[in-house]
């Protein structure tokens, strides 16, 4: 086997891999650093003897901070670790077996999880330790399952799921619950920020990190938007944090809604992440402030921030959790508003949502003085 490192299978799974797309990636990434590090990059030969484990120790201080800005959650140490090492499997040291993931995984492939047997939050709950054995990962499972590096099966599903437990640092109760998701698009991150200037007139950015459980590559979302009050029909822009080529295929317009899909290139493979992003304006906020989040996709983090210029103060705000029965549950605990220069500033997250469910926060304020 050629011997490399595991950052070469990170910029693969990004589709970063070659040389013109890493050095593009690294700037932007350097850009949310420290603008004198852009151009920075490695040249190409240095590149190949990172990826191929012939440098001795670590690149320079900013190339390793420049790298964990790529990839969130991974050390430099752990991007410079032989990949091959890594993926040597040694079932014993995790009671998660790949066998266990296997099973629920073809199951849930043939019989795709449906509203309500999803994410288990007492489960999620319970099981509060890490991964703190160390994870490692075959290129075989075994001899009696199809070869894991084929797309789209079991195994390879079986196998990315592992590979994204570790990497994340997820419990083993999550790693079994995103097993059990197979068949689905599951939301590891979906963030909505709302900047509202002082006329109400907004600036709506999603950003919404795909896992693909599926045995399919997905090539686009279809998502919509709603304003009670616009200035002509809502305009959608791919926004720059996407990890690759978004553009918008609007499918459906009215005067102050909008039906659309966010297609993509390259595509998310099976078992694969990927990041969409867009941006949404000319939708107004006047009387009513409030936003009202519904789930049509799995979604393991959700984030909703707000900022709403100039106001006089902010005089309340609530937030509820919509259930798929029509039940609802408080989301006070996750929820902080504060002032800042004029501004308020509104925060709420939600984990573990399910197909049907929705977030819905309401704020007060009182007009800023002219």
């Amino acid at each position: 086997m050629t011997k490399h490192v595991a950052l070469k299978d990170l910029l693969r799974e990004k589709h970063w891999q070659t040389y013109r797309m890493f050095c593009n990636q690294y700037d932007r990434a350097a850009k949310k650093l420290d603008s004198t590090l852009v151009g920075t990059y490695p040249s190409r030969a240095q590149l190949h003897r990172w990826l191929s484990g012939d440098l001795k120790g670590l690149p320079y201080p900013h190339h390793c901070q420049v790298l964990e800005e790529m990839f969130p959650g991974v050390t430099v140490s752990q991007m410079f670790e032989p990949a091959i090492e890594q993926r040597a499997l040694d079932i014993s040291s995790s009671r998660v077996t790949v066998a266990e993931l296997l099973t629920s995984i073809e199951e849930s492939l043939d019989s795709p999880a449906s509203s309500g047997l999803g994410w288990s939050r007492a489960n999620l709950a319970a099981d509060t330790g890490r991964l703190t054995t160390t994870m490692r990962f075959p290129l075989k499972l075994d001899e009696s399952v199809h070869d894991a590096t084929a797309e789209g099966s079991p195994a390879h599903i079986a196998r990315s799921v592992l590979i994204l437990g570790k990497r994340l640092r997820l419990s083993e109760a999550e790693v079994v619950e995103l097993a059990q998701l197979a068949g689905n698009l599951v939301y590891l991150e979906m963030e909505c920020s709302i900047d509202i200037d002082a006329d109400g007139w907004s600036a709506v950015t999603y950003r919404f990190e795909v896992l693909n459980l599926t045995n399919k590559a997905i090539r686009r979302i279809i998502r919509e938007q709603w304003f009670e009050t616009t200035d002509g029909p809502l305009r959608i822009e791919p926004n720059d944090t996407s990890d690759r080529r978004v553009w918008i295929q609007r499918m459906h317009d009215t005067a102050n809604m909008t039906k659309f899909a966010c297609q993509f290139s390259p595509p998310i493979e099976p078992g694969g992440v990927g990041i969409v992003a867009y941006t949404t304006r000319r939708g107004r906020f006047t009387h009513d402030h409030y936003w009202r989040q519904s789930t049509s996709h799995y979604v393991r983090h959700f984030t909703l921030d707000i900022r709403h210029r100039n106001i006089g103060m902010l005089l309340g705000c609530t937030a509820i959790e919509d259930q798929a029965d029509g039940s609802q549950l408080s989301a006070i605990d996750d929820l902080v508003c504060t002032d800042e220069d004029g501004d308020a500033l509104i925060t709420v997250t939600r984990d573990y949502l399910q197909p049907g469910q929705a977030v819905t926060l309401r704020w007060e304020v009182s007009r800023a003085a002219s």
